[in-house]
């Protein structure tokens, strides 16, 4: 294994990433997409209709329809994909100036955990893959795309901890991706941006325990 791969699995991440361009949707679409993503953390994500989002953008739900000409379904899929893209532009943006593995994965911990806190549709987006896995409310398609991002997220991780030393670290990658994910769970404090970056530290210390930890029936 190469000691750079985790800089060949950031490419790939990106070039998934480049593939929507963002920068070509109107504002009004933009709009639409943060409505929906706000309604849904405030009332629940199947509580949000087409009313419901043209009450909160001030139009008349028929006109959802020339931005979004297959209703409901298309804004879902597209908020989930605004989100990823804008979770995969700040994580970039995070590793960008790392100069070796161990900075890779303190930089993805510290973002990671930092949108978790800070961010509360991170949280409506894992809640929406959750569920999607428990009772397939995505359509295959984008059921497929999602688990297609998860990988990839996941392989940064996996190939930084490789370059790291660390053989097989798939199941520890995971773990770690869990607690992240679930890090509104065990630090649920306002913080200032001060209190914040130490609990990311802290994030990145209990991150490195578990890649380190031996796990049951390791070689």
């Amino acid at each position: 294994m190469s000691s750079s791969s985790y800089k060949a699995a950031r490419d790939t991440f990106a070039h998934r990433l480049e593939e929507w361009n963002w920068a070509g949707q109107g504002a009004s679409r933009r709009h639409i997409l943060e409505a929906f993503l706000q309604l849904a953390i405030a009332n629940g994500f199947s509580s949000v209709s087409m009313r419901t989002i043209a009450n909160a953008v001030n139009i008349k739900p028929p006109s959802l329809y020339s931005h979004f000409p297959n209703g409901r379904d298309e804004i879902v899929a597209e908020s989930l994909r605004w989100h990823f893209h804008r979770f995969g532009s700040a994580l970039l943006e995070a590793v960008d100036h790392a100069e070796s593995a161990d900075d890779f994965w303190d930089a993805m911990v510290r973002l990671h955990f930092t949108r978790q806190v800070r961010l509360p549709e991170s949280n409506l987006w894992d809640l929406l893959v959750a569920t999607d896995r428990m009772a397939s409310i995505l359509p295959a398609d984008l059921r497929a795309q999602v688990d297609d991002w998860v990988a990839l997220h996941e392989n940064m991780y996996a190939a930084a901890a490789r370059d790291m030393g660390h053989s097989h670290p798939e199941e520890k990658v995971r773990i770690v991706v869990t607690l992240l994910e679930g890090a509104r769970r065990w630090a649920p404090g306002n913080y200032n941006d001060a209190e914040l970056g130490i609990m990311a530290d802290k994030a990145v210390q209990v991150s490195r325990t578990i890649l380190g930890a031996e796990l049951p029936g390791e070689p």
